[in-house]
């Protein structure tokens, strides 16, 4: 997926989702000019994310 179909899919901005992907946690592949994010990639991130504690 693109960048913009991430953001899309995570709920998340633009800025967070290049604080992810400079941090390494998050896989960016380039086909040519074209930057995408694999849906199994964009799963792993999800699942090694944090749990929220229970308040």
């Amino acid at each position: 997926m693109t960048i913009p179909e991430f953001c899309r899919w995570a709920r998340l901005g633009k800025t967070a989702v290049y604080r992810e992907i400079k941090s390494e946690r998050l896989v960016l592949r380039k086909v040519g000019a074209k930057s995408l994010i694999l849906t199994s990639d964009a799963e792993a991130w999800l699942r090694s994310l944090p749990t929220a504690s229970a308040a």
